[in-house]
């Protein structure tokens, strides 16, 4: 009996060893999948000592979650395998550009906009003397540059012809943004505010409030760059103003 409770004992510890061999096989096979992702291919050496761990999500779909970390901890970025098609299914990383790869990713970025004709022909020559700033968006696989213009700055959203490789290579302009154009809410809102505070500085507007408690103002867009400001006191219009920012001065006074 007892040599029957034995045997039995080693074949379940056997198959205890087998399936987690096997589990551990499965997990690095999941890892490889992940790190051969063009994305992690490109980034991962630059984490030097860099760790992966992982698990089997153990749903329908045979999912397995990879994590990558830098060697002293901090999360890298993660991905999403079926291990039967060996297929990543998403992914996201938040790789940074350091030292050399940040130098050479800024002197072929800005090779290429300074080389660009339709560029050129918008934002004119970029200048080595401006501020410059380069940074790659792994969620969209993307490039991303900020020329520094105060507010005239621009930010240059470019792709690869080598898809999610991080390549520098057969590179197109995607987007070109410029940060000082904000939504029409936020416009208003500033636009009106600088009318108010212009049209406030006239000495007749200041004398037209002054007494009046708890006075507002109403604002109006009359072009590009005159705006009608309206001081209001007790349901009244005590002063209206209209102002050009553009040249930063009151043009009429009723």
């Amino acid at each position: 009996m007892r040599a029957r409770l034995l045997a039995a004992l080693s074949v379940l510890a056997l198959a205890t060893v087998v399936l987690a061999q096997s589990y551990e096989a499965d997990l690095r096979r999941a890892i490889d999948v992940a790190a051969r992702h063009p994305i992690f291919a490109a980034a991962l050496p630059q984490y030097p000592g860099w760790t992966a761990s992982g698990y089997d999500a153990q749903d329908r779909y045979g999912t397995w979650r990879v994590d990558f970390a830098a060697a002293g901890g901090a999360p890298i970025g993660w991905a999403q395998v079926q291990l039967e098609t060996e297929r990543v299914l998403s992914w996201e990383g938040g790789f940074g550009l350091e030292g050399e790869v940040y130098a050479v990713a800024e002197a072929a970025l800005l090779d290429f906009l300074r080389h660009d004709p339709e560029f050129v022909a918008f934002a004119g020559e970029v200048d080595e003397r401006e501020g410059a700033w380069v940074g790659y968006q792994a969620w969209r696989d993307t490039w991303i540059v900020q020329l520094e213009r105060g507010p005239e700055s621009l930010t240059v959203i470019l792709s690869s012809g080598h898809a999610w490789a991080r390549s520098l290579e057969d590179l197109r302009i995607v987007q070109i943004q410029v940060p000082s154009v904000v939504s029409v809410e936020d416009w208003r809102s500033r636009r009106g505010a600088d009318a108010i505070a212009l049209a406030f500085a006239d000495s007749r507007v200041a004398a037209a409030v002054r007494g009046s408690d708890g006075w507002t103002t109403e604002v109006e867009a009359l072009d590009r760059s005159v705006w009608r400001v309206r001081f209001m006191a007790d349901g009244a219009v005590v002063a209206e103003v209209d102002v050009d920012l553009r040249e930063r001065m009151v043009v009429a006074t009723r």
